[in-house]
């Protein structure tokens, strides 16, 4: 089997584009020219970005179509990201590929719950890696560290109420962190200790904020 590689990729798509001050001024005119349309129109054009890329299929669907079936579409997004399927002869790995298709699912949907549940799936597809292969690459652990306190930073701020539902997850990524390298378990292990007041507080019946 291939050993991974952790390689990053520019470039973006449509939905994913980060507007710079001139392309604001560009979509200022785009958008007017869009207000003169008809509903059939602009159907039409929709349509056409819809069959454009993969990822805007996945965008549009998510927005229009919540559920399961979308969630499950960015999951595999992260999954080949991540973990590449070598017996394919791929090996690249694309953190930014994965973290690009959470921020797209969260402004198709603005769905915390989902949200939360794809951030989660991020961290436990980079351990399983990590513990398959070991990963020599010190920011390949990092990247997993930063995401994982994003997630303990929601569910214990604005996304609390949700953390009776992620509790088992994150315990288990927990455990499977244990013996890895590079600090990776000792720093889970730490920021899960500040969630452990928080679930004992919802367990007892503390009050969300």
């Amino acid at each position: 089997m291939p050993h991974p590689r952790h390689q990053e990729k520019t470039g973006g798509d449509l939905m994913g584009t980060t507007m710079s001050k001139n392309s604001s001024s560009e979509w200022k005119a785009i958008s007017k020219q869009l207000n003169a349309l008809s509903s059939k129109e602009l159907l039409k054009l929709i349509h056409e970005l819809y069959q454009c890329t993969d990822s805007n299929r996945r965008f549009i669907a998510a927005r229009f179509l919540k559920g399961e079936a979308s969630l499950k579409k960015y999951k595999q997004q992260i999954h080949s990201a991540l973990y590449p399927d070598f017996d394919a002869g791929k090996t690249d790995i694309s953190i930014s590929g994965a973290k690009k298709a959470i921020s797209d699912f969260e402004k198709a949907t603005h769905d915390s719950q989902q949200t939360l549940d794809l951030m989660i799936y991020f961290v436990e597809v980079g351990t399983q890696m990590i513990q398959a292969f070991g990963m020599d690459y010190e920011s390949f652990y990092d990247s997993m560290e930063s995401m994982f306190s994003k997630i303990v930073n929601r569910l214990k701020s604005k996304d609390r109420g949700l953390l009776p539902i992620f509790w088992g997850r994150l315990k288990k990524i927990e455990t499977d962190s244990s013996d890895t390298g590079y600090g990776y378990g000792d720093s889970l292990a730490d920021m899960m200790e500040e969630l452990t007041e928080v679930h004992s507080n919802l367990g007892s019946g503390g009050a969300a904020k």
